[in-house]
């Protein structure tokens, strides 16, 4: 590259510099991932131009499993963009009430309301939405207490501001856990809720973590198990097809059993 770059060809050397990032990510050579994202980071003006490389260095680190170290970086970020989760879990007394909360929030809700709901169009709530939508993945892997915590944050980011194509994948989540506490009923009713978002914004990218979320975990409890094959069979093609090959898996291994 020339010498200089950065100061001659700043928006150039921005847009170079976070697709090698994103090629060598796809390669999974997360060195080098590593690397670019940091010159990135120091040399970039703004966190605006700075978000590319931050998503990419925080995928990296999940695929290498240094969860969490990719979970500390999201919060980071996520402070960046005023969105502030706490360092230690608050009590559990406190997560249940906003958990219930949220939850009787949801189900007051119409389904025709709630597609209605005014699409998210501020970008930083839409970039917030994005890096919490990674913590959930993570935080269900590595730091489980961290988990109703990130899900209460993005529906709430959700009903305030609007839904966006994150938002299917806050509320399935949401859905499934509530499974854990028996509420099939609330969790189908809030599951058909984010089927219904990803249908309305066209979330391809995000169908294959919907559907194990509902068809492979939900919907499994509610209705007979043949009911879901097709679904789950589909979850698996859509995840490979736009690259989220671990969902993909998820989807697969539950239409084999």
């Amino acid at each position: 590259f020339l010498d200089h770059h950065w100061e001659q060809h700043y928006d150039l050397s921005i847009q170079l510099y976070s697709l090698y990032a994103e090629a060598e990510y796809s390669i999974c050579n997360f060195k080098e991932v590593g690397r670019v994202a940091g010159i990135i980071i120091q040399s970039a003006k703004s966190f605006q131009e700075r978000q590319r490389a931050y998503a990419t260095f925080i995928k990296s680190l999940g695929v290498e499993n240094k969860l969490e170290d990719a979970i500390q970086l999201t919060f980071s970020v996520l402070s960046q963009l005023d969105v502030h989760l706490p360092s230690t879990p608050p009590d559990k007394s406190v997560v249940m009430n906003d958990w219930m909360d949220m939850t009787r929030t949801l189900q007051k809700v119409s389904y025709d309301e709630f597609l209605n709901f005014r699409e998210m169009s501020d970008t930083k709530n839409i970039a917030a939405m994005k890096f919490l939508h990674l913590l959930i993945l993570y935080t269900y892997f590595s730091k489980q207490e961290y988990l109703p915590i990130v899900i209460i944050r993005s529906v709430q980011l959700t009903l305030q501001h609007g839904i966006c194509k994150e938002s299917c994948v806050a509320i399935a989540s949401c859905s499934y856990v509530l499974c854990e506490f028996q509420d099939f009923k609330g969790a189908e009713y809030i599951g058909g809720l984010s089927i219904g978002i990803l249908e309305k914004l066209k979330a391809q990218e995000y169908l294959s973590q919907v559907y194990i979320c509902t068809f492979g975990g939900i919907f499994c409890w509610v209705r007979n198990l043949r009911l879901n094959i097709e679904n789950l069979l589909l979850g698996y093609q859509m995840g490979m097809q736009t690259g989220d090959i671990q969902h993909a898996m998820f989807n697969a291994s539950s239409y084999i059993k």
